[in-house]
């Protein structure tokens, strides 16, 4: 390395130490009960009359809701249900069209990232 940019390197390096751009890194300060952020936790569904439930206990700032599965009485191939709202607390529910019966229940969870 020539003498000039030894020169160069040692002024950039102090003149960013100077300018306060040094690069340190610090851990945020504890502050209790530490959450995932933007999901929903805790959550649970299930059948509920020719249809499904859904429910979250902690929203944490993303929103679900309920989805089902319902097979026509008369054969066909399964029809997919979604509750129209998204929920961000309380129960989620959604049932099967007519000529349907519950086959199966489900959640679907976003968040809010």
């Amino acid at each position: 390395m020539s003498r000039i940019t030894r020169v160069l390197a040692a002024t950039a390096v102090t003149a960013t130490a100077a300018l306060g751009f040094h690069g340190s890194a610090s851990a945020a300060p504890a502050s209790g009960d530490v959450t995932v952020m933007g999901w929903p936790t805790g959550c649970e569904y299930g059948s509920y009359d020719n249809g499904s439930y859904a429910k979250c206990s902690r929203s944490n700032g993303g929103s679900y809701r309920a989805t089902v599965l319902c097979y026509p009485m008369h054969g066909g191939n399964l029809v997919s249900r979604t509750a129209p709202t998204w929920k961000t607390s309380g129960v989620s529910k959604v049932f099967c069209p007519p000529l349907t019966l519950f086959s199966s229940a489900g959640i679907e969870t976003r968040s809010s990232h």
